[in-house]
């Protein structure tokens, strides 16, 4: 098995997810083979970085505003490159809209939560995600451009009110604070999107910390929650990351 790089800590909330997920990945596969002690399991490192100092510099459309934040993550592919990692996981939406300026000199290839995605939409004739995320996410094509080679259209809440909605059920999270996120979470969704439209549309919890909303869900790559479809990026990321490192 590969030695596997994370870089997390955005939050950490769903850092541990990512770890268990992928722990739990390799306990599955090898659950029927004989081995003398326990089941193997990868080698593992994480860069748990700083929230508060990644939050806050976010860059913009402005020339050179992003270069504070790209350097931090580079700092920390650099460090999980140097201990022999041979993949490495952005633990986060996020940070893959800028995935060519923080692998930029890194030689460790780097696993795409929007290939991730997008894949399991074309294997399950998904055509429309609702995707719900941080403002970065939700204000820029990098996911839209991502999973749109899958043949996948991905749409944002459509007004700056929904959006900040999102942002505080993130935050929340952020800070393993759960309670009432679910409902909070359908009420956004409805407001999104009709009825109607929801037969045909399903939700990408594109934050990776919006899944812990969903309790009873956390395992699951898809699920169903008051009717509404549900997309877990992060078991949907866990499992790419396990198949690469098992290969």
């Amino acid at each position: 098995m590969k030695k596997i790089g994370i870089i997390g800590g955005i939050g950490w909330p769903s850092t541990i997810e990512y770890y268990r997920l992928i722990c739990e990945a390799s306990q599955q596969y090898h659950q029927d083979k004989v081995f003398t002690g326990p089941i193997p399991m990868p080698e593992i490192s994480i860069e748990s970085l700083n929230l508060n100092f990644t939050v806050n510099n976010r860059g913009s459309s402005e020339p050179g505003s992003w270069l504070k934040w790209d350097e931090c993550f580079k700092k920390a592919a650099s460090r999980l490159q140097a201990s022999g990692a041979e993949l490495i996981v952005l633990a986060s939406v996020t940070p893959h809209a800028r995935l060519k300026e923080i692998s930029d000199g890194i030689s460790v290839p780097f696993v795409s939560i929007y290939e991730s995605i997008g894949a399991h939409c074309q294997d399950h004739n998904i055509d429309n995600v609702l995707v719900l995320g941080t403002m970065p996410t939700m204000t820029t094509l990098a996911f839209k451009n991502g999973v749109k080679a899958f043949g996948v259209n991905a749409i944002y809440p459509s007004t700056d009110v929904l959006k900040e909605q999102v942002i505080e059920v993130i935050e929340a999270l952020y800070q393993y604070k759960t309670q009432g996120t679910a409902l909070a979470i359908d009420r956004i969704v409805r407001a999104c999107v009709s009825d109607e439209d929801l037969k045909n549309t399903v939700v990408c919890l594109g934050c990776t910390d919006l899944t812990l909303a969903f309790e009873s869900s956390l395992d699951k790559a898809s699920f169903d929650y008051k009717g509404v479809g549900y997309l877990n990026a992060s078991v949907l990321h866990a499992a790419t990351v396990y198949q690469a490192c098992a290969q």
